[in-house]
């Protein structure tokens, strides 16, 4: 099952241009710790400042999730060699056959 991506909602008061982002950023970073701040270029979203406790949980739960992902994959791959063990490689023959 694929899930859409939704983009984040955000509202006005997070939105900022690049050069006001650049005059008042010691203001940006103090509101970022509160809500997520979108630095606009040209009238389109560019950057995002946030708080460093909201990128870390982002990054742990990243960290997971890829985790959860790789283990996912890895019990495939031994269920489909104990199903059907004859189309299963070796690792000798992977590492012998040559590389294109």
């Amino acid at each position: 099952m694929v899930k859409t991506i939704t983009k984040p909602t955000l509202t006005v008061d997070q939105l900022i241009t690049s050069s006001e982002a650049a005059k008042k950023f010691g203001d940006l970073r103090k509101k970022a710790k509160e809500l997520p701040q979108f630095i606009t270029d040209n009238g389109t979203v560019d950057s995002v400042l946030i708080s460093y406790e909201l990128f870390e949980q982002m990054y742990e739960r990243l960290t997971q999730l890829e985790d959860e992902e790789e283990h996912r994959l890895l019990l495939q791959r031994i269920e489909r060699n104990e199903q059907n063990p004859a189309a299963a490689k070796s690792w000798r023959d992977i590492r012998r056959s040559p590389k294109s």
